[in-house]
């Protein structure tokens, strides 16, 4: 398997594309780690190059039925509506090893795209077109991780912005298992929890006190799974499909 990634790392690596690769992969092959390769386009004229750059590749094969929708919508509809917001299509390289190709609106350049991220260890990225790396990590001893210091949404007032930087929690605890401390980035995340929890609804609207209600609640509940696992270290599978239906609610 770890050629397979390498080979399919290697491929996409030399890709005259304007994007970047990112994620995981810059750390090396991962023994069973269940590993994917995550490429992000500039633009959408880039996502769409990309597209069928490996659309028309025999060694990309589209899987997942749900893939196949997204895949088979994009053609249909030739770009539009489609870059409204995140968009992402799973290719599977050699039937082994999964290639994400990720348009984010306002993610034009490496840094843009790498400064978003939550976790400093994988803030690291190579740029397609320009052939140069950029690590915004820390690159702390011993594997361990801490929160990312160029993501603006951690020093953040408003609660929409922390609500969306929450999306990326579940990522401690798959990095944890592949042997990584992520023990700060947890505590990061359960500061950020009580900051909204002392919000208070100044706007006196019914959506928004609503939503201000949800988001309180169900935070409650994911302070509760982090703080059970910083004593453990282990989670369960119900857990984590608490984590994101609770965390998807906000």
């Amino acid at each position: 398997m770890e050629t397979q990634f390498n080979d399919a790392f290697n491929y996409v690596k030399n890709m005259p594309m304007k994007g970047c690769l990112t994620g995981s992969s810059m750390l090396g092959y991962i023994e069973g780690g269940n590993q994917d390769i995550d490429l992000f386009a500039y633009s959408e004229k880039g996502f769409t190059q990309i597209f069928y750059h490996l659309y028309y590749n025999n060694k990309f094969q589209i899987l997942d039925p749900l893939e196949l929708w997204k895949a088979q919508k994009f053609i249909e509809e030739k770009g539009k509506d489609n870059f409204k917001f995140v968009l992402t299509i799973k290719f599977i390289y050699n039937l082994s090893i999964p290639i994400n190709i990720i348009f984010k609106n306002k993610s034009k350049d490496i840094f843009s795209v790498i400064s978003s991220f939550d976790m400093d260890i994988i803030c690291k990225g190579y740029d397609l077109q320009t052939k140069q790396y950029l690590d915004l990590s820390e690159n702390l001893p011993n594997k361990k991780a801490t929160w990312n210091k160029w993501n603006t949404k951690f020093y953040s007032g408003e609660v929409w912005d922390i609500s969306r930087i929450l999306r990326q929690l579940e990522r401690c605890f798959k990095y944890y298992k592949r042997g990584y401390n992520t023990d700060d980035v947890v505590l990061k995340y359960i500061d950020l929890i009580d900051k909204l929890q002392k919000f208070q609804d100044i706007f006196h609207s019914i959506n928004y006190t609503d939503r201000l209600k949800t988001t309180k609640k169900n935070t409650k509940v994911v302070k509760q799974i982090c703080e059970v696992w910083l004593e453990t270290h282990e989670i369960t599978d119900k857990q984590i499909e608490l984590l994101k239906e609770k965390i998807k609610e906000i």
